[in-house]
């Protein structure tokens, strides 16, 4: 019986050791005392779906509190999201804004605030609102799947305002006017006419140097015999009338190409107003409110 006995202590006596230890351990990491919190409320104008009570709520990346409820606003229109911030973790001011992002590919959506310069247009901020909210309020900005919507939105109503049939039109006019001005180029297009004004300019060149050649010999060679001079100075003067119409060909292909292209860039200038046209629909900021506008 005694030593039955012993063993009911030592049983009991063994319980109270690991109740204490379990104990302490829970007290060390705190989970007699739970973080002083304070509520505040957003208001979000499209879905919220992915975001769970529970959420993190983050600031810059960093956990500073959680999503506590999601319920339908007094209006009946917009999101209600409540989040519980820990006070000694995290201050609210006029600056911070909230957006909904994704955790990774699971569709999973966390709360991310961040602290924006007045320029960034704030969504539903307290004075926004048409009902009075129970608690501080945070005002929101679209995320990025918002402003890829919105973006998208705003593109198609730009492309339905723009006559695409006239667009198209002139667009074929243009380009046929263009194949006009290129067919009626003769065969040796301009390519070759640059190319052959070149040559020529070569040519002219190593006639220069033979005949700056055959001065300088002439030269040296002045005093015994005049005659030879004369005849290289007549060679050169006809040479220096055959580099002058060399010249005036070059200058009239040239003249001739600057034509060709001053009619191309003038079907170039007739198109830019319609495209310009095109790109200013295109111009539209992107913003989250525009899905419910």
């Amino acid at each position: 019986m005694a030593l039955r006995a012993n063993r009911v202590r030592l049983g009991i006596f063994f319980v109270l050791i690991m109740g204490i230890f379990i104990t302490g351990i829970f007290w060390v990491a705190g989970g007699f005392s739970s973080p002083v919190t304070t509520s505040y409320a957003c208001y979000f104008g499209w879905s919220v779906g992915g975001l769970n009570v529970g959420s993190t709520v983050e600031y810059n990346g960093v956990p500073v509190g959680s999503v506590s409820a999601i319920e339908i606003a007094p209006d009946g229109r917009l999101v209600k999201v409540v989040l519980n911030l820990e006070d000694d973790k995290f201050r609210v001011d006029d600056t911070i804004v909230a957006s909904l992002f994704f955790t990774g590919i699971t569709g999973l959506q966390d709360i991310n605030l961040e602290s924006l310069p007045d320029s960034v247009e704030r969504l539903w901020s307290e004075d926004q609102l048409t009902f009075e909210s129970d608690m501080p309020v945070v005002p929101v900005r679209s995320g990025t799947v918002q402003s890829v919507a919105s973006g998208l939105n705003a593109v198609f109503q730009s492309m339905a305002q723009v006559d695409m049939k006239e667009l198209n039109d002139q667009t074929i006019r243009a380009l046929t006017r263009m194949n006009d001005l290129l067919d009626s180029v003769e065969n040796d297009s301009v390519a070759v006419r640059l190319s052959r004004t070149i040559d020529n300019f070569d040519a002219v060149l190593v006639t220069y140097n033979d005949l700056g050649n055959e001065l300088t010999a002439a030269i040296r060679d002045a005093r015994e015999d005049a005659e030879p001079i004369v005849e290289d100075l007549k060679e050169f003067t006809g040479e220096l009338d055959n580099l002058s119409e060399q010249l005036n060909m070059m200058g009239a292909d040239l003249h001739n190409t600057f034509n060709v292209t001053n009619s191309i860039l003038q079907e170039i200038r007739e198109l830019l107003p319609n495209v310009n046209r095109l790109l200013d629909g295109f111009s539209g900021g992107y913003r989250g409110e525009e899905i419910w506008q």
